[in-house]
């Protein structure tokens, strides 16, 4: 044992290794707060991955059951029902227009002038910026919307707009 050769350390330099080992150690033992709420975040996200994969598996088990024709036949149904609530929508508004040009029309042949001279009729149209309807030759019918289905990807081929009277805007206090 004489012929080992020890090295003599300070035992200041000792008690800080000691020290920084003890430090090291409850570090390990005691993560700090910055540390604990990462931890807490990768396992909120971890708890939202696993939802949403489960999400997903629900869904695809749902859409592999489910037949494609039969869903795009319910969707065809219920695109048909809306253009035939739409029409009849239009054809109650075509219906309302006419019969408020016939009024106009009995209005003006019961009193000449009457577009000229204030009135105190509810639909008059004096000191406002509407003008009475122009009347139109024949019936009036709203145009009919068809639509392919038989194509999912063909382009809508939807009907033109209305026809203005003579490029000026109507103003819209009816409706």
């Amino acid at each position: 044992m004489a012929e080992d050769e020890y090295e003599i350390l300070p035992h200041q330099l000792l008690a800080d290794l000691k020290d920084e080992v003890e430090a090291l150690k409850k570090k390990l033992t005691q993560p700090d707060t910055k540390v604990n709420e990462l931890i807490l975040e990768i396992e909120s996200i971890k708890d939202s991955i696993h939802e949403l994969n489960s999400i997903f598996q629900k869904a695809m088990q749902e859409t592999k059951e489910e037949d494609p024709a039969r869903t795009l036949k319910l969707l065809q149904d219920k695109v048909g029902t809306v253009l035939s609530q739409n029409e009849v929508i239009a054809k109650g508004m075509v219906a309302i227009s006419d019969k408020l040009e016939d009024w106009m029309r009995k209005q003006g042949q019961a009193k000449p002038g009457i577009a000229s001279a204030p009135s105190a009729s509810p639909m008059s149209f004096s000191g406002t910026s509407m003008a009475p309807p122009l009347p139109m030759a024949g019936p009036r019918f709203a145009p009919r919307l068809e639509m392919n289905f038989s194509n999912p990807n063909a382009d809508l081929d939807f009907p033109p707009p209305p026809p203005s009277l003579s490029g000026k805007k109507r103003a819209s206090g009816l409706f």
